[in-house]
Order: structure tokens, then sequence, then C-alpha cells
């Protein structure tokens, strides 16, 4: 009786081994090359498998990795888009200002800002609704410094606009002090009025 369960035994292992060398092949198959990265992963063959839950695990395994490669490709262009700052714009003009009025920008964007111990100073922004784009003329930065019951302007700039996401990025050359950081936009439609509304939101500091 034990030679006859050794020969059983040894049977369905052969048995065994070959369905899984069909299943999932030794060689391996490059699907996708990037740059220095290669991944490898196996093909695998589901037509000689019936709906098991073999089948149902190699189906999901590769489904994961699909939605991997999809993940990693939109994770690639939003780190490209952050590592773009907008540039100045230089042809801004405001012809008729004699000032500027200020407006809440809090339903139009959000607003983060980097700390003020680094070299240099980030403002984010990300704009809500991507139809609004089209009419806005320029972004704006106005700092001030806040001393008593004053407000000293320390930069006043004006920037391209990039498209929904924005990344203004500026030196970090303040000297120690209180400040007031104003980030925000103007529309088209306003830049010739004597007092251009600035759609804006701030952060008041301490350096």
């Amino acid at each position: 009786m034990t030679i006859f369960w050794i020969i059983i035994t040894a049977v369905i292992t052969l048995i065994i081994e070959r369905l899984c060398d069909r299943i999932v092949p030794d060689n391996p198959v490059v699907i996708k090359s990037n740059s220095d990265t290669v991944k490898i992963v196996h093909s695998y063959d589901f037509g000689m498998l019936d709906d098991s839950i073999i089948q149902i695990q190699l189906k999901n395994k590769l489904k994961n990795i699909e939605l991997v490669e999809q993940y990693e490709s939109v994770v690639a262009k939003q780190l490209k888009k952050k590592s773009i700052s907008n540039p100045i714009k230089i042809d801004a003009s405001f012809p008729n200002a004699k000032g500027y009025s200020r407006r809440d920008a809090t339903p139009y964007f959000s607003f983060n800002m980097s700390s003020l111990q680094n070299d240099f100073i980030e403002f984010e922004l990300l704009f809500i609704n991507d139809n609004m784009l089209k009419h806005i003329y320029c972004l704006s930065l106005k700092i001030f410094k806040k001393e008593r019951d004053k407000s000293i302007y320390v930069l006043d700039e004006n920037y391209d606009l990039n498209g929904a996401y924005n990344l203004i990025r500026i030196a970090n050359t303040l000297p120690k002090g209180r400040y007031e950081f104003c980030v925000g936009f103007i529309f088209e439609k306003d830049k010739n009025d004597i007092y251009p509304k600035v759609y804006q939101l701030s952060k008041i500091l301490n350096k």
C-alpha cells in the first residue's frame, strides 16, 4: 500500500507541475519599458482554463498592473506641471489704474503656501472652474510688511496664467518681520478700470 500511494502522489505532483507551467511560463515577457526602468511580468494564457479561482486571481493581477501604470502616468504629469513655475507677465498693463480694489477669491481657487524657512517661497493656486480661465488677464502677488498700523509694499508683481494649476516661486530674501501675502487674479474685463478688482486670498505670517 505504501508503494501505491507513493506512485499516486508522484503522478499528481507531475500533473500539477505541468499545469503550473502552462499557466505561468518560465520565460518572462517585457510589457513596458520606461527610460531606466523596465517592468517584467509573465504572460498568461486563459484559453485552456475554465472560470476558476486561479483564472479570476490572474485576471485581477493583470488589472492591477494596468491600474498601477495609469496611476504612474498621472503622477508623472502632475510632477512635471508642479516643476514649472509661472513666468512674470512682462506686458501687464493697467493704463487707467489709480489703485485697486480687493475682492474675496474663495469661490474661485484654493491656495497653499510654503514655509518661510525655505530658500524659495512657493504659492500654489488651483482654480475650481476651468471655464473661467479664458477670462483671466493675469495672476497677482502682493507682499506687505506689517509695522504697527502700517502696511509697507515689499512686492507687487503680475504673472501669466499656466492653466488650472499655477505655481508662483520667488527667492526668500525677506528680512525678519511680519508679512501679509496676497495671491489672486484680475479679470480681462477689469484691467482698464480706474480701480481694477483683484480677487485674492491672503495669509499673514511671521519670519
